[in-house]
């Protein structure tokens, strides 16, 4: 109901309502609505009715009990009106659709089953504004029909969703699969719902923990098989954090530019050339303390173990190339390195964003066949992993009370 145009309204002007109680004049009766069906004379009233409403109402279900009926009508005249801008049949929908939303999950509430006459009429407008958008003729016409297509399927949705929340587990459940995939079929097909079916899906995880997580695997992988920006947005970070969670003992894909013998960022990363060789996957950036914390340590453990079969594999997210060019030879770093920002140029996906890294350095420890064996393997936990792979070189002598870790986060990798 926060998307209903009265009852934000109502809900700014309760806030203020005790103040101003005693001064009004509390009527006995709501107004009645107008003989004259016109824009302005409707909306003059509408005007007059939450004035009336704030006045008398001790709390939101005593407006809506009082006023219901009368913001229905006359928010249905207001639609039947020729002279609404394009601006007022978009609001007067949302109105509408939020009041028949209202009605519907009280009905449904009441009757103890998804039924009754407000929800078949809000299927109605739903279907009948489908219908406009599918044969506009023009662009106008088709973006009034699509906004008025939203708002009445997004309270369809929603007292789908209300209904479900306010059933026993077992029905709710039921309700629950039948309404993630109603909500993602909508939104691969109408893309700016996409936002609503994951806060549905969240919602819904929030509930039921398993089934939640089904769905939220649902959404993602229907959302990234689309490739529509709209809906692979506001579920990239969400995806990425999955992907990252369940890397241990999965490839870690990786497709990057590194330098060459130049020191141009050309050659891309071939698995083969490392094939049975266990490597380090080490994303950072020259402008991160932490990171350059670790490039003594790491030169001591690629000093070690290189020879053994053991490979560092660098991963910048410096936006500023030449810098980065600059600071590998400053500093003489022995391994290879790779630029997030060239590789993004290239159209490889970003590291740094399709795991969605929370900081850097991370560093990923894979085994030979490129399998990922253990996540933010940095300091002792590194050493220790690397004496397991590798029993026959002298272990690092690292001090765990000396350890080091933290992350840099005050920057972000994509320069925004």
């Amino acid at each position: 109901m926060s998307n209903v145009h009265f009852l934000r309204a109502f809900c700014l002007a309760l806030l203020t309502s005790t103040l101003c109680f005693a001064a009004r004049a509390a009527e006995p009766t709501a107004p009645k609505l107008p003989d004259a069906r016109d824009k302005a004379s409707l909306v003059e009233y509408q005007t007059q009715l939450t004035e009336w409403g704030n006045a008398n109402a001790k709390d939101a279900d005593a407006f809506w009990n009082a006023t219901n009926a009368l913001f229905y009508e006359s928010t249905r005249a207001l639609l039947e009106c020729d002279d609404l801008t394009a601006d007022e049949r978009r609001e007067y929908n949302e109105q509408f659709a939020g009041i028949l939303g209202a009605y519907a999950l009280r009905e449904a509430l009441d009757a103890k089953a998804l039924a009754g006459a407000k929800l078949s009429e809000l299927g109605q407008r739903a279907g009948q504004a489908a219908q406009e958008y599918a044969s506009a003729s023009d662009d106008g016409a088709r973006e009034i029909a699509k906004s008025a297509y939203l708002a009445y399927a997004r309270q369809l949705f929603s007292t789908r969703l209300q209904f479900a929340l306010n059933q026993p587990s077992e029905t709710r459940d039921e309700l629950f699969v039948a309404l993630v995939g109603d909500a993602i079929t909508f939104a691969l097909s109408v893309p700016e719902y996409g936002e609503d079916a994951y806060n549905i899906v969240m919602t819904i995880r929030s509930y039921s923990q398993e089934l939640g997580e089904e769905a939220v695997d649902a959404l993602c992988e229907a959302y990234e098989a689309s490739e529509n920006p709209k809906l692979v947005k506001p579920i990239a970070k969400l995806s990425g954090l999955r992907r990252y969670a369940r890397l241990p003992g999965e490839e870690l894909y990786f497709e990057a530019l590194f330098q060459d013998e130049t020191g141009e960022f050309v050659k891309k990363y071939d698995p083969a050339e490392y094939a049975g060789k266990p490597r380090l996957v080490e994303i950072w950036a020259t402008w991160c303390g932490p990171c350059r914390k670790e490039i003594p340590r790491l030169k001591e453990v690629y000093e070690r173990y290189h020879d053994a079969g053991f490979e560092i594999l660098g991963y910048s997210v410096d936006q500023d190339v030449d810098a980065l060019k600059k600071f590998l030879v400053d500093n003489e770093i022995p391994w290879k390195v790779a630029s997030q920002k060239l590789s993004a140029e290239a159209g490889y996906r970003p590291l740094y964003e399709y795991y969605a890294i929370n900081g850097v350095p991370e560093m990923i420890l894979l085994d030979g066949d490129g399998k990922v064996i253990e996540l933010d393997c940095r300091g002792v936990r590194l050493a220790k992993a690397l004496q397991k792979l590798f029993p026959d070189v002298e272990p690092l002598d690292w001090d765990p009370a000396t350890d080091f870790s933290a992350r840099a986060t005050d920057q972000n990798p994509d320069g925004n």
